[in-house]
């Protein structure tokens, strides 16, 4: 009689193997408190564009909060570099194809780079008018350097262009890519939500 397999131990929740393969506490509440920011600000700004009236006090004050929150996932996003580079993310799962793990890899480094250029162009664009900046009611430079922009109507019009319309729209197709390998490796037998959700969870 052949003897039938057994699966494999279920790895208790909290145990050392498990915890070596989910981020650390900082990098979950760094992952989920930027992206709602990000949402947050995407929505504020659709709305403070589309629907308010120009030149108005709802919209100068709708603005002077996507300002702060622009400025705020801006240092976020410089703390979580220096987290991420200070505990290096766990490694991704062996058994995944190596085109999946090189477009992981992809998605994640695009994120990076439009989690810093979205602020930062946005930081440039206020950054050429004259008007005070704040965060949170705490003054704020303009970023320097920009006198060049500030002479080229065209240039500046560029900029907000890529910052409104092409820098938001790259975010929403890595968005998707990155929603969408999350959801097939979940639901193909590798799993990997439970790497990057809050309060753990358990893999078998």
């Amino acid at each position: 009689m052949t003897q039938q397999s057994q699966p494999s131990p279920a790895i208790a929740t909290g145990s050392p193997l498990l915890d070596a393969r989910r981020y650390n506490t900082v990098a979950i509440l760094l992952h989920w408190t930027i992206a709602l920011l990000i949402l947050c600000q995407i929505g504020l700004g659709w709305y403070m564009n589309e629907v308010l009236p120009d030149h108005t006090a709802a919209q100068d004050q709708a603005q002077a909060i996507h300002v702060s929150l622009g400025l705020t996932i801006l240092l976020l996003v410089l703390v979580r570099i220096g987290a991420r580079l200070a505990s290096p993310p766990p490694p991704q799962p062996a058994d995944l194809p190596g085109w999946e793990r090189g477009l992981i890899s992809f998605t994640h480094g695009l994120f990076y780079v439009l989690m810093l250029i979205l602020p930062l162009t946005g930081w440039m664009v206020i950054s050429l008018e004259t008007d005070p900046i704040t965060l949170w009611g705490i003054p704020w430079p303009h970023l320097p350097g920009l006198g060049f922009l500030a002479q080229h109507k065209p240039w500046r019009h560029a900029l907000k262009s890529v910052h409104v319309y092409w820098l938001i729209w790259l975010v929403f197709a890595n968005l998707a890519l990155h929603v969408a390998g999350a959801l097939k490796h979940q639901f193909d037998g590798h799993p990997v939500l439970w790497r990057m959700w809050p309060g753990g969870g358990k893999r078998a």
